[in-house]
């Protein structure tokens, strides 16, 4: 299983990394027109005071880091273009924005080239894209003035500012959402498989496994902006202070109650089992209660709802990143394989968070460090989840399928043992009945008709008499109809072929007898012998009642490849679908059962033929 997994794992890693250096090498020649930008700071200021401002200063690099901020942002550039007319778009990286606005100066005119933001409908984008984007006409020979205002106050506010040639940004944007479509497709593919799975088996593993992946590709398109774009483009409220948060409290209590069914927490560790209960409900409530604040506008009316709800959130999440260390370590010192590889899964994650958190530390500062956009990190460990959880909840699946495959194994065989155990106890006490009946019952009707023979004639003597002679014949009759006390000694042929002479001294039908062999066979077993006896005197029986035949047989081949038995007679024949309720065709098919038979029926006004196959 771990070869397997390594070998899924690496073509898996080779797909992305191809896709990865493809884009890349298609992206090579895109890049990013340089121009000077510059900022300001300020709370109240409009944009014809912003236009007069002389306080602009030169930003060293396109990306923008203020922090926790509770001012408004302006910034400024300038561009010319030259003999032939230009289309630029200009982007903000940065799709969490509260509100956003650009404004262009140009032949001394000044007007606003359109407001949008998270908390505004999505329809408000100057441009359809997962991030702010502005596009930007400007004639030949033609100079202008651009103006854009950021308010994220009372959050944090970090962005990248970027110049782009119109054909390219697009050419950009085709492809990324080319890149995201393909991950979105693979994420709907393992939740809709996690689901079926769940469907088939009704095992809990595999339904919070797939709320678990939807959890963490929402998480996905929250921190993309693509959730805003194609979820909940017309509630804009949803985004405020965070809809990664919401996404996050909707993937950890799945996860907790993935975990908890997967490993068997509640058996295997109590105390992490209810600990992970408690922060399940709480993660729940509190997320019911920002939507509800979020619908009603109270996050947006107060103010420090985002550093009150980022508080909560750490809380939570550093106790559910806790209890996640915990789990590792149990995982790793379980027995079972699939949850050591879990376990190993997990903890690569959770070295990922780890990284995520540290840079988040970091990138929130005034001028912070900042490596690489955190939702390419959750990419990473989301491929990591899909190659190393779906291969261990498919090998889980096969497992089960094998499991109870083996199950149902034991329990035939299982039954077939009590079957027999049955069998040998039913046909001992019917040979001690037949002792009985042959040597106490038989002969005490021997001694009462000899005293009856020494009494005077009468009438009712006579009757009396004759009723023991009745009596007699059916216990002849009975003791004929039970197996021979020898018979296992004898063996199934021999002990058919007296069979058949028996019949024939005491019916009006003549009975055939054959053993057919192609050499050297397996003999029979005691079970198979004292059935097919069974069988053989069942079908002979009702033959001479029933059947109203001349003439009949009994066929047993042998084979390397298994036996038959075939009994047939020329009699009036029945219709098998009338009979199947019958006493005599459930018998048969229930000790052809037993010996994992199968029986072939053809009747009809020519005869009957029955052939039990083993």
């Amino acid at each position: 299983m771990i070869r397997n997994l390594i070998v899924l794992f690496v073509v898996v890693i080779l797909l992305v990394l191809g896709l990865a250096s493809y884009h890349l090498s298609s992206v090579r020649g895109i890049t990013v027109q340089p121009v000077p930008i510059y900022h300001w700071e300020d709370s109240t200021a409009t944009v014809r005071e912003a236009v007069a401002s002389g306080t602009f200063t030169r930003l060293r690099e396109r990306r923008f880091n203020a922090g926790y901020t509770e001012s408004a942002h302006w910034f400024r550039f300038r561009l010319k273009s030259n003999r032939q007319p230009a289309d630029f778009s200009f982007e903000i990286r940065n799709h969490t924005i509260d509100r956003v606005e650009f404004f262009e100066l140009k032949n001394g005119s000044l007007r606003s080239l359109g407001q949008t933001g998270s908390r505004l409908p999505f329809t408000q984008r100057p441009s359809p894209t997962k991030t702010f984007a502005y596009p930007i006409h400007l004639e030949a020979n033609q100079q202008a003035d651009y103006y854009l205002r950021l308010d994220k106050r009372f959050e944090n506010l970090a962005t990248e500012l970027k110049l782009w040639r119109t054909s390219d940004f697009e050419d950009k944007e085709q492809r990324e959402y080319l890149l995201w479509g393909m991950a979105s497709g693979l994420a709907g593919l393992i939740v809709t498989l996690a689901f079926l799975f769940y469907a088939i088996t009704r095992d809990p593993v595999y339904g919070w496994y797939g709320l678990y992946t939807f959890g963490l590709s929402l998480r996905q398109l929250a921190d993309t902006g693509l959730g805003f774009q194609f979820i909940w483009p017309e509630l804009p409220a949803l985004n405020h202070p965070d809809a990664v948060i919401e996404a996050l409290w909707i993937y950890i209590p799945a996860m907790l109650q993935f975990q908890q069914h997967f490993l068997q927490l509640r058996t295997t560790a109590k105390r992490l089992f209810w600990a992970m209960q408690v922060l399940k409900y709480a993660f729940c409530v509190v997320l019911i209660l920002l939507v509800v604040s979020q619908l009603t506008g109270l996050t947006q009316s107060y103010s420090g709802s985002y550093r009150l709800i980022t508080l909560v959130h750490t809380i939570l999440a550093n106790v559910a990143f806790v209890l996640f260390i915990i789990v590792v370590f149990v995982g790793l010192r379980s027995k079972d394989s699939v949850k050591r590889l879990y376990a190993i899964g997990f903890g690569i994650q959770i070295v990922g968070q780890l990284f995520i958190y540290a840079q988040n530390l970091m990138r929130y500062r005034a001028d912070g460090i900042f490596f690489v956009d955190a939702y390419l990190i959750v990419v990473v460990n989301f491929f990591i989840d899909i190659v190393i959880f779906a291969y261990l909840l498919a090998y889980r699946y096969r497992k089960s399928l094998d499991e109870q495959r083996r199950l149902e194994i034991s329990l035939a065989q299982t039954q077939q043992q009590t079957n027999a155990a049955i069998i040998d106890v039913l046909e001992s006490e019917r040979q001690q009945v037949g002792d009985l009946l042959r040597t106490d019952v038989g002969g005490r009707l021997t001694q009462t008709r000899a005293l009856l023979a020494d009494a005077a004639p009468a009438p009712l003597l006579t009757e009396a008499v004759a009723l023991i002679d009745q009596t007699d014949d059916c216990l002849e009759q009975i003791v004929r109809d039970s197996p021979p006390p020898d018979l296992l000694q004898k063996g199934l042929p021999t002990a058919l072929a007296e069979l058949v002479a028996q019949r024939n001294e005491a019916g009006n039908v003549r009975l055939h007898f054959r053993h057919d062999t192609d050499g050297s066979v397996p003999v029979f077993s005691a079970a198979q012998t004292r059935q097919l006896y069974r069988i053989a005197n069942e079908l002979t029986n009702n033959l001479t009642k029933h059947a109203q035949a001349t003439e009949g047989s009994i066929v047993l081949r042998q084979q390397t490849a298994g036996w038959q038995l075939t009994v047939s007679d020329n009699g009036q024949g029945f219709d098998p679908a009338q009979d199947q309720d019958g006493i005599g065709l459930k018998n048969l098919l229930a000790r052809a059962q037993t010996l994992d038979a199968t029986v072939q029926l053809e009747s009809g006004q020519t005869g009957t033929t029955i052939r039990v196959r083993g």
